[in-house]
Formats: C-alpha cells, sequence, structure tokens
C-alpha cells in the first residue's frame, strides 16, 4: 500500500461546490485560517470562495478530516482535463491550500485527494514551508498590519524611516491643493459610479500595457461583479469634484482589506495618485474599522514606504497520481521540448 492509499483509508475527504458550505465547514475553516497570520487575507475565506463561485460551475473545495478534526482545506476551479486553478484567479494574489500545522500530506498528495490531475498557480502561500520541494521562486507581498497600534505612531514610524519620500509626498499633497483642487476621500460598498470610473481608467490602463483587458473578459468580469454585488465588496477612492483620481476595489473580511483592483487617472500622474489614495487610506484605517490593508506585490514602488510586513508567495506547478496526471506531466514535457 502506497503512503496516498493509506492516506485514502484513513482521511474522509468531501469535494463539494463552495455553496454548499454548512456553517459547520466555515467555522472549522475558519479556525485553520486563526493558526497564521498568512492565511488572515480574505482571499483564504469561505466568503470569499463562494463569491468566485458565482456562475462558476466548475468551482470546487476540497475538505480533508482526520479522525473528524478538519486538517486541510482547497479552494480551486477546475479545468475539463482535471488541472487545478486559484479560485478566484485570474485575481488570486494569494492561493493554495490552507492546512493546520502539523499536517503531514504533501501538495501533490492533497492534489489527488482532492480529485485533480494537477495543481499550477503563482501565488502559492506556504506560511508552515511544509511545500519546500514543490515550490519554486518565492517574492514578497506588501501589507499594512496596524495590529493594534495608533495611526499616528505607525505613519511617524512609516516618516522616520523613510524621511525624504515623506517631505516629497507632503509636497505633493501642497501642490495639488494649490492648484485649485479639493480632494475628497471616500470608503464603503462600491457604487456604480465608482465602478463605472474605475474599470474604464483599469481598461485604459491594461490596452496601453498590451495586456489582457480583465474588465472586459467573460470569466474575470464574472467575478468583479460577483464582488461588486457582494456584502463584502470594498473600496476606496480619492475625487476632485467629479473625477476620479485613484480606486482601490476588492474583498474585505472584518478588519481586513485586499484589494485587487488599483487605477489611477493618467491626468493626475505628476501627483502621485497611487500615494495621494494610500496615504488617505492609511490615516482612514481607524474610520474604516481595519486593521490590515493588503497591497500584494506589484510595480508600484511608493507601497513600500507604507507597509510594514508581508507574506511570502511562490510558484507550484504539481501533477497528481493516476492516468489523467500522468497526460498532464506529457503534455507538459512535450510542450518543454517544442
Amino acid at each position: 500500500m502506497t503512503r496516498l492509499d493509506e492516506f485514502r483509508a484513513r482521511l474522509k475527504v468531501r469535494v463539494l461546490h463552495p455553496t454548499g458550505l454548512t456553517p459547520a465547514d466555515r467555522g472549522a475553516w475558519n479556525a485553520l485560517r486563526a493558526a497564521h497570520v498568512d492565511y488572515a487575507s480574505p482571499l483564504f475565506s469561505a466568503e470569499f470562495a463562494e463569491a468566485a463561485a458565482n456562475a462558476r460551475p466548475d468551482a470546487r473545495v476540497a475538505l480533508i478530516e482526520d479522525a473528524g478534526q478538519l486538517v486541510c482545506v482547497f479552494a480551486f476551479y477546475v479545468r475539463p482535463d482535471g488541472l487545478g486553478r486559484p479560485i478566484g484567479a485570474p485575481f488570486a494574489d494569494y492561493s493554495g491550500p490552507v492546512i493546520g500545522q502539523g499536517c503531514q500530506l504533501s501538495l501533490r498528495e492533497i492534489v489527488s485527494l482532492s480529485g485533480l490531475a494537477g495543481w499550477r498557480s503563482l501565488s502559492l502561500v506556504d506560511p508552515w514551508d511544509r511545500f519546500v520541494a514543490e515550490r519554486s521562486g518565492g517574492r514578497t507581498s506588501l501589507v499594512i498590519r496596524l495590529e493594534g497600534e495608533a495611526i499616528a505612531d505607525y505613519l511617524e514610524a512609516r516618516r522616520s524611516a523613510y524621511p525624504k519620500r515623506f517631505k516629497n509626498f507632503r509636497r505633493l499633497d501642497g501642490q495639488i491643493a494649490r492648484e485649485g483642487h479639493v480632494l475628497k476621500f471616500s470608503h464603503g460598498s462600491p457604487t456604480p459610479l465608482l465602478l463605472q470610473h474605475l474599470l474604464a481608467l483599469k481598461s485604459r490602463q491594461y490596452r496601453a500595457s498590451g495586456l489582457v483587458d480583465l474588465t472586459i473578459a467573460r470569466q474575470s468580469r464574472t467575478i468583479l461583479d460577483a464582488v461588486a454585488g457582494h456584502a463584502r465588496g470594498f473600496q476606496t477612492s480619492l475625487w476632485t469634484a467629479h473625477q476620479l483620481i485613484a480606486a482601490h476595489f476588492g474583498f474585505r473580511e472584518g478588519v481586513a482589506f485586499h484589494p485587487w483592483i488599483a487605477a489611477y487617472n493618467p491626468d493626475f500622474a505628476h501627483y502621485s495618485p497611487g500615494n495621494l489614495l494610500l496615504k488617505r487610506a492609511l490615516e482612514a484605517m481607524p474610520e474604516m474599522g481595519l486593521q490590515t490593508y493588503d497591497l500584494a506585490d506589484g510595480s508600484d514602488h511608493y507601497k513600500k514606504y507604507y507597509t510594514n510586513a508581508g507574506t511570502q508567495v511562490y510558484q507550484a506547478d504539481v501533477t497528481g497520481h493516476g492516468p489523467r496526471a500522468a497526460l498532464l506531466r506529457g503534455g507538459a514535457a512535450l510542450w518543454r521540448l517544442a
């Protein structure tokens, strides 16, 4: 008997659509997440899996129990060939199984137990270093974590760390005011007006950079619309008159906000609109009831001046066991050869 066979005989595995989760399932899932801060992102929540599964019949969540105790939760999309992708893709800054610290399953075993032929991700989170042999690369996301610290003390610590940068930020604030722009910061559920302006700016950004426009691609737009209409859809935005200067839009869970659509009005580029928004969002975190503001990664250089924490993210491309997994490995080998 193989190791996987032993696990199959001992463990109880349920694979279902996220909308089929019970309150007990959600409670056990959250108990697993509570064991490590890296799982605190709203993107690891049952509610996000349910929202991202809206109108997606290929969404699944695997719940693996050992002796009646949940030891692993794994949410994913599955393609017809059995290849799994992160739930919420392409807006999946963090992905992978949520496991207990003592879970002995490898990533490949979790994939197999979940009924997948393989799983591929650019955003694996592995807080217990359980999948070291199955991951590659590595980068650090950027996160604001107040952890109860007074916002004035937090900002002073950031200013002390980057005095020249914050002096320049104050200069830009003064410049935009002198040139007649009265700024208004807004937050809360995304309104149709906000989404109209934000997605138009983001679409313009995608086209200018030659990337796929995720604001109109069918499956990605489905997720955007689902989150916009969800009780936990959330936005922060900066306006002058009726013009949107910059905005963040994403998913909120309790005291944590994880935006994954960020857009800035190029007409205000010389004011550094991303910085103007983030400064006001940070100052308003107590008012918004937030302790965590997750900026993930990206090329926006100003993010690092406001953040104090991060999450390690890796790449993973594993195949499971069985005929379909063998076909996936064979296809990948042929592609590399070609």
